[in-house]
């Protein structure tokens, strides 16, 4: 860790924190019945756990981890927590259970709380985000390494100048 200021390190902890309250944090706690994320990947992957009990985790932890990067002394910890969770998240956007692209969340959350079928679902054709939330863990990903890297370099020692005399100047 640097002692000295690192504009690097501050300003992309503080775009990361903002990505993580405005992306894992608010969408969390906003007073739906059911997420459209976490209600897809439980309905496809069977893990009955996911909605709301994991939102709520990753909602907590999220959050967490936005306070704790904008603390000097916690910001390492903090950018390789969210590096791994922004990894972990990438990668379950690459898996069957939750798929790039998301179904259209409102028709999405209807469906899911009249208990339709993940087939019946798909069914429908809904269009979806286009990989918007797979995106956004990507992006976090790229935020929370600037973050690691910023914090993990070490400043340049100033270079002390070697002082001349006048005959070394004129020497060759």
């Amino acid at each position: 860790m640097t002692t000295k200021f690192n504009p690097w390190s501050l300003t992309s902890a503080w775009l990361l924190a903002a990505s993580l309250i405005a992306v894992w944090v608010w969408p969390k706690f906003i007073g739906l019945e059911i997420h459209p994320i976490f209600g897809w990947a439980e309905a496809r992957s069977g893990v009955g756990w996911l909605e709301p009990n994991g939102r709520y985790a990753v909602g907590v932890l999220a959050g967490a981890l936005a306070v704790m990067l904008l603390i000097r002394r916690t910001r390492l910890v903090a950018g390789w927590a969210a590096l791994g969770l922004s990894l972990v998240f990438t990668l379950l956007h690459l898996t069957p259970w939750l798929g790039i692209n998301i179904p259209d969340y409102g028709p999405l959350m209807e469906s899911l709380a009249a208990g339709r079928s993940v087939a019946e679902i798909e069914a429908l054709g809904l269009k979806g985000d286009r990989g918007a939330h797979f995106t956004f863990a990507i992006i976090n990903a790229g935020l929370a390494a600037m973050v690691v890297g910023a914090e993990m370099v070490k400043p340049a020692a100033g270079r002390r100048q070697r002082e001349y005399t006048p005959m070394q100047l004129g020497a060759s």
